[in-house]
């Protein structure tokens, strides 16, 4: 769990985060998804999936993201 520090979107709406403990995620399954909409400061909890991916979930969004790591 980290606050959130700064979110980008690409020109298909998929996200990369930043996390004030300098984890950057990016999410995979940007397609089937709605656009995430993210609050800088959040509290972001990233958590193990099944086969080996990772979850995104944040105080505002119910609904978790497939997400993988970039640093």
């Amino acid at each position: 769990v980290s606050p959130l520090e700064s979110v980008t979107y690409d020109a298909r709406g998929t996200f990369t985060v930043t996390l004030q403990n300098g984890q950057v995620w990016r999410q995979i399954n940007g397609d089937d998804k709605p656009r995430a909409r993210f609050h800088i400061g959040e509290k972001v909890t990233i958590q193990p999936g099944a086969l080996q991916t990772y979850n995104l979930k944040t105080e505002s969004n119910a609904s978790p993201y497939k997400v993988e790591r970039r640093s």
